[in-house]
């Protein structure tokens, strides 16, 4: 299958409502690397079907996960955790979004109150309405989350647990820096709020901080997902709960909720990926290439406003002029390049910022990913020379 080809696929099953021959710039994706990835895949679906017995791997349901789950989340949180939490801790279930929507359920509970950072990964707000929550947008700035405003919502709102994004935040890319994440550690223990921290990109950068779950261990929910950092459709992600009283209370039997539960053949195939150190060679792959997109990004951008992060899957652009967001969206979406805004993040009646998120992961090549910043450049100064032409013929 030629380039073009295998794009119009990944474009497609990104999001089939894209116009045929876009490219998508408002995914936020890892790129494939293929040459990594292939090999060890199927290295790792041939254990499965040379060692498992596939009538009883697939003939049960797999609560918590198995043992060798439960093992080999355990090795893949500690490449963030810095050593293996005791695996009747973790559970592995159908990929991070699922473990949300178990946790707010069961941790927070039905019409109650959870703090969520001021701009929140989207599927949180049909989540929380679902489960009839109330979300508290909790103020972030370029070092993370602001620990004044999350003692004022504590304060204020009284919530149950904060759900939290603090490394490479979806979407600013900001990572909460370690002073801040100390400081929230002890208001949320003055306050009783425990830690829901989904830490999805933390896996790409070298030197994130540790988490919140190192922290403050006993009042915390980690979730480290496989979606950014290996690939999306493996859709599972690994949880770690404060004790194993607490993973065997909310996710066994699942309480009348079984989705959260990963299909056998995909959690044996991570566990082998993982165990077998495949994992980590994977995740290096996809920082290295990464790290020759941000150049490219850097290349072609230079003189934009554009926030990002070593790691980071994503650009933040902050425009210096309202409504113009809508319009350099528009430009690019003329010529056949996608791009997001900031408003499907907004948390309450706030005004959507007026900023871009560019994913740099979501198209196949390097080359398509120049194609389409350019179009974004050229729309960019279009807007703004615009502006320009119009001040000086005032």
């Amino acid at each position: 299958m030629n380039d073009a080809r295998r794009t119009h696929a990944v474009i497609r099953q990104t999001d089939p409502t894209l116009p045929d021959g876009s490219l998508n710039l408002s995914g936020n994706l890892p790129p494939i690397v293929a040459d990594a990835f292939e090999e060890r895949y199927r290295r790792a679906l041939s254990k499965v079907m040379r060692e498992e017995q596939l009538s009883s791997l697939v003939g049960s349901h797999r609560f918590t996960g198995t043992e060798k789950d439960r093992r080999a989340g355990s090795v893949f949180v500690s490449l963030r955790l810095g050593s293996p939490p005791d695996v009747k801790r973790v559970v592995v279930t159908n990929g991070t979004q699922s473990a949300i929507d178990r946790l707010f359920d069961c941790i927070v509970g039905r019409d109650g109150v959870i703090a969520v950072e001021e701009l929140t990964y989207p599927a949180i707000k049909p989540i929380a309405a679902r489960l009839g929550m109330r979300l508290c947008p909790v103020r972030i700035d370029g070092d993370g989350i602001i620990p004044d405003s999350f003692s004022d919502v504590c304060q204020r709102e009284r919530p149950s647990a904060f759900y939290t994004l603090p490394t490479l935040h979806n979407p600013t890319t900001a990572t909460t820096t370690l002073d801040r994440r100390r400081a929230i550690v002890d208001i949320a223990r003055l306050h009783n709020v425990r830690f829901i921290e989904d830490d999805i990109y933390s896996s790409l950068p070298l030197d994130a901080p540790p988490p919140f779950a190192t922290l403050a261990p006993e009042i915390s929910w980690y979730i480290l997902g496989t979606a950014k950092s290996l690939s999306p459709g493996l859709k599972v992600a690994y949880v770690v709960a404060p004790d194993r009283l607490a993973a065997a209370r909310v996710f066994w039997p699942g309480v009348k909720s079984t989705y959260w539960m990963p299909a056998p053949l995909n959690a044996e195939a991570t566990a082998n990926l993982v165990l077998s150190g495949d994992a980590r060679a994977i995740i290096g792959a996809v920082r290295l290439e990464m790290g020759y997109r941000h150049e490219l990004a850097r290349e072609i951008l230079d003189g934009i406003p554009v926030t990002t992060r070593p790691g980071a899957l994503n650009l933040w652009i902050r425009i210096p002029k309202p409504g113009a967001r809508l319009e350099i969206a528009r430009l690019t979406q003329n010529r056949n390049v996608i791009v997001g805004t900031g408003d499907a993040f907004v948390v309450g009646d706030c005004l959507p910022p007026e900023a871009l998120r560019i994913g740099l992961g979501t198209v196949l090549t390097r080359h398509q990913l120049s194609q389409g910043l350019e179009v974004l450049r050229d729309a960019y100064r279009s807007v703004f020379k615009q502006s320009m032409s119009s001040r000086s013929s005032i």
